[in-house]
C-alpha cells in the first residue's frame, strides 16, 4: 500500500543514515525539530488542512523539520536504540543548528518521544526546549495494556526468529487492545459521512491508511524498546544506557513541555505524567480529554493543545 501524500508542502533538505530530514517554512524561523515514532509512518501529524500539527506549528511561526525514518530493510535487523538516537537524531540536531545558527526546539512524538528524551538526557546543551506529545515514562502501572502485554514477552527470542518485526503485525496487535472501538464501531455511520462531508470522508479514509500501513521495525531496536522500556521500565529506574551512556532524566535541565491525552489506552496518563518530576529543570504539563490519536487529530486538540505549546515555544 503506498503512503499516503503529504497535505503540506516540505522539502528533503538531508539524509541521514536511517531516515530523510524534512523541512516546512522558511529558513529564517526559529526551528522546530519533530522526532516521530518508528512505528507508524508521520501522516498523522499532517492527516488534513485543519488538522495538521505540521502546518499548525508552521502558522504558528517556525520553521518545522521532521525526520521521517526508511524502512530498515532485512540487511538492517542489527539496528539498536543507540544508532537511531545517538546517530540519526544526534546528526539532524546538528544539521538543524547548522542551517539556524541556533539550537532547535526538539518535539518527540510518542514513541519518538522516548527517542528525543534519550538525546536530551545525554547531550541537553543541545536543545533549546523538549516538547513529548503521549510519551512512555512509566509504564507498570495497573492500566497500561502494553505494559502488562510486553512482561509476558520473550523480544529477544521472537526477533531471533522473525528478524524485523512487520508492521501489519504491529498493527493487529495495536487493534487488539482495544477492538471495539477500533473495529465496528469506527465504520458506523460512514456511508452517511461519504455523502454529507466528503472532506470528513477522505480524512477518516487518510487515517484508516495510516493506521494499518505501519512501516517494518529493526528487530533488534524494536527488541531493546520493547525490554528496557516496557519489561524494565528503565527510563524511571536509570537504568538504561546507549552505548554505554547513561540515560538520565534529571540531566534534561532544558525546558520541557510534555502532553498527554486523558482516556489514552496505548499511553495512559500515569505513563505520560511520570516524566515532570523526574526531570532536572522546568516541565509544563498539559492534558486533554480524548484518547491517543485526538491528541494529534482532534478538534480540541487543534483548538486548545497546539496554540498553548506554540505560546510556550515562542517564550522558550
Amino acid at each position: 500500500m503506498a503512503e499516503a501524500p503529504p497535505i503540506t508542502p516540505s522539502a528533503v533538505v538531508t539524509e541521514t543514515d536511517n531516515a530523510t530530514l524534512h523541512q516546512y517554512g522558511a529558513a529564517q524561523d526559529p526551528p522546530v525539530l519533530i522526532i516521530y515514532s518508528l512505528v507508524n509512518r508521520p501522516a498523522i501529524l499532517d492527516l488534513s488542512h485543519d488538522r495538521s500539527v505540521i502546518a499548525r506549528l508552521q502558522a504558528g511561526g517556525f520553521c518545522v523539520y521532521l525526520l521521517a525514518w526508511h524502512p530498515p530493510g532485512v540487511a538492517r535487523r542489527y539496528l539498536g536504540l543507540a544508532d537511531y538516537v545517538l546517530g540519526d537524531v544526534g546528526e539532524a540536531i546538528d544539521w538543524v543548528a547548522g542551517r539556524h545558527a541556533q539550537r532547535p526546539h526538539l518535539l518527540g512524538v510518542c514513541q519518538g518521544g522516548v527517542l528525543a528524551l534519550c538525546q536530551a538526557a545525554i547531550r541537553p546543551e543541545r536543545i533549546r526546549s523538549l516538547t513529548t506529545l503521549a510519551t512512555p515514562i512509566a509504564t507498570d502501572s495497573a492500566d497500561d495494556a502494553l505494559g502488562r502485554l510486553a512482561r509476558r514477552i520473550d523480544f529477544d527470542a521472537l526477533v531471533a526468529a522473525t528478524g524485523n518485526v512487520t508492521g501489519e503485525g504491529l498493527a493487529t496487535v495495536f487493534a487488539s487492545l482495544k477492538p471495539f472501538a477500533l473495529g465496528p464501531r469506527r465504520y458506523h455511520g460512514l456511508t452517511a459521512l461519504s455523502d454529507a462531508d466528503p472532506v470528513a470522508r477522505d480524512a477518516f479514509l487518510r487515517m484508516e491508511r495510516w493506521m494499518y500501513d505501519g512501516p517494518d521495525l529493526a528487530g533488534q531496536a524494536f527488541a531493546e524498546f520493547a525490554r528496557e522500556i516496557y519489561q524494565n521500565n528503565a527510563l524511571i529506574r536509570d537504568t538504561l544506557r546507549l552505548d554505554g551512556q547513561p540515560v538520565r532524566l534529571a540531566a534534561i535541565d532544558t525546558p520541557v513541555f510534555n502532553a498527554w491525552a486523558e482516556d489514552d489506552h496505548l499511553v495512559p496518563p500515569a505513563a505520560a505524567r511520570a516524566l515532570g518530576p523526574r526531570l532536572g529543570g522546568e516541565c509544563t504539563e498539559h492534558s486533554l480529554p480524548g484518547g491517543h490519536l485526538g491528541l494529534f487529530i482532534g478538534g480540541r486538540a487543534h483548538k486548545a493543545l497546539y496554540p498553548a505549546l506554540i505560546d510556550w515555544l515562542r517564550s522558550h
